[in-house]
């Protein structure tokens, strides 16, 4: 094959053009930090790397939604806690207003003894979190689930349940509606579907006013009482078993965040060492070719005429 001044001429650029090309690429790199930047690069290992940023997007996001589940579980469950402390308080007191030897003051006592339960018990019950949407509202958030009167409001009491993602497929109920810890669908006080709040109001004019069946109303107010504990109790180990579960989610998500970290930084950032490495390298090869060129451009007939 015969090879002309001008292929020499050609290949010698091409040489350099490839050289300063790979150069400019390494210095990218190293000053990025990332050795991947678009398809072009390396399609199949881009491919991989944006599937993984997906990923990881997800598992910061299910990350999130574990630590506020789990603070939100957290102060519910603290919650019944305190209901569930002012609720045997009540039942203490209709079984000390259930004594013949009780005098009219007394009962008094009991029944404005009663009347402070019942408010407390009400603020633990329309409790709101730092966001001002109330713990026991399921999806009515926003609605306060008990009025002055201790009626459950209309639109708690058709809410669901609210639940969040904390891992692919899986997810926690983080509130649920007022009706399935505090209502009584049948209640032995009331004869229908009442609250522990109305339940604690008919107990409060039974002990003020004591009416002819005052015991009967004093019983069936413990059996009332000994049903939302049973409820509330219920509620308290299911929110116990979610914290466990967001536990390992929690360490599941993590762990699984190492690998895909790991993975994206191996196919998208730079190898430091290997950048600069291969920097040299092409500083070098382009020295070479610059210094070939030299000598091929004073190769001439001419020159063995001499």
């Amino acid at each position: 094959m015969r090879v002309s001044t001008s292929m020499i001429y050609s290949q010698g650029l091409s040489n350099m053009q490839l050289q300063q090309s790979t150069m400019l690429q390494n210095q990218a790199q190293i000053a990025s930090g990332v050795k991947l930047s678009n398809p072009a690069d390396d399609p199949v290992a881009f491919a991989m790397a944006t599937n993984l940023a997906v990923q990881s997007s997800k598992d910061q996001q299910y990350s999130t939604n574990i630590d506020n589940a789990t603070g939100k579980v957290q102060v519910q469950e603290s919650t019944l806690g305190s209901v569930t402390s002012i609720l045997q308080s009540v039942r203490d007191v209709a079984i000390q207003a259930n004594n013949a030897a009780q005098s009219g003051t007394s009962l008094g006592a009991l029944a404005d003894q009663l009347d402070q339960m019942q408010k407390a018990l009400t603020a633990q019950m329309n409790a709101t979190d730092e966001r001002g949407e109330y713990l026991f509202s399921g999806t009515a958030a926003r609605q306060q689930p008990y009025d002055s009167a201790g009626v459950l409001n209309a639109n708690v009491a058709t809410a669901g349940s609210v639940n969040l993602a904390i891992a692919q497929g899986q997810s926690v109920t983080v509130n649920q509606p007022a009706g399935n810890i505090f209502q009584l669908s049948t209640s032995a006080t009331t004869g229908g579907n009442a609250s522990i709040l109305q339940v604690i109001s008919q107990l409060k004019t039974a002990i003020t006013t004591q009416p002819a069946n005052v015991q009967a109303i004093y019983q069936n107010a413990q059996k009332d009482i000994d049903v939302v504990m049973n409820q509330v109790t219920d509620a308290r180990g299911n929110m116990g078993n979610t914290l466990n579960t967001l536990d390992a989610a929690k360490n599941d998500n993590a762990a699984q965040n190492v690998v895909t970290q790991k993975t994206l930084s191996t196919l998208r950032d730079t190898d430091m060492a290997t950048a600069i490495t291969q920097l040299n390298q092409s500083y070098i090869n382009l020295q070479a070719t610059q210094q070939s060129m030299v000598k091929i451009q004073g190769l001439s007939l001419f020159n063995y005429l001499r």
